[in-house]
């Protein structure tokens, strides 16, 4: 049973969660945020003294729930090189659950990570543990080696991040598909 503080913590993170992914961390201001999370002033500022401590705080739980789904996804695979392309369809599966909305690190980042740098590093540390993930997937892979591994780890980072702004922008999965069928005849 979650302790009253964690229910409490919980319940703004589920509401500045949803509310910073679809208007904008600029566009939600506290005073949403408290009523419809229906706590008490206080009890958001006890929480999170302030609204940048709480963005902050929404990448980082953002970040572990998003990684924990991807490595599962790809985990629910066993063949390597299918592990590489399990990438493409998890993030395509995403990105239909958001309605194509983007990544919500790079929205963070458009608003907020060009003028804080303590949330800079938290939306770089999320992209660098993608990247280490893609990159020990590929040493794992056998792929046929036509890029050395931080050449083929780099092309599906790069990939697979602009096939989701450009499926965020089309709203449909096409691009993140298209960029899975590519990586596939490097592999």
């Amino acid at each position: 049973m979650k302790q009253r503080g964690q229910v409490v913590t919980d319940r703004i993170l589920d509401t500045a969660e949803r509310l910073f992914y679809t208007q904008g961390y600029s566009n939600t201001g506290i005073n949403q945020i408290i009523e419809e999370a229906d706590i008490a002033k206080a009890s958001l500022y006890k929480h999170f003294e302030t609204k940048t401590d709480l963005l902050i705080a929404y990448i980082r739980r953002t970040h572990e729930l998003w990684f924990s789904r991807l490595e599962s996804s790809v985990n629910k695979v066993k063949d390597p090189k299918q592990k590489l392309l399990a990438l493409f369809d998890h993030h395509t599966e995403r990105q239909k659950f958001r309605q194509f909305g983007g990544c919500p690190f790079i929205k963070a980042n458009d608003e907020a990570g060009t003028s804080d740098p303590e949330v800079l590093a938290e939306i770089q540390s999320a992209k660098v543990h993608s990247k280490e993930f893609i990159k020990t997937l590929v040493e794992n892979s056998g792929h046929k080696n036509i890029l050395s591994d931080e050449e083929l780890a780099e092309t599906i980072y790069v990939m697979l991040e602009g096939a989701i702004v450009t499926a965020s922008v089309f709203k449909k999965p096409d691009e993140i598909q298209s960029a899975k069928k590519i990586i596939e005849k490097l592999i």
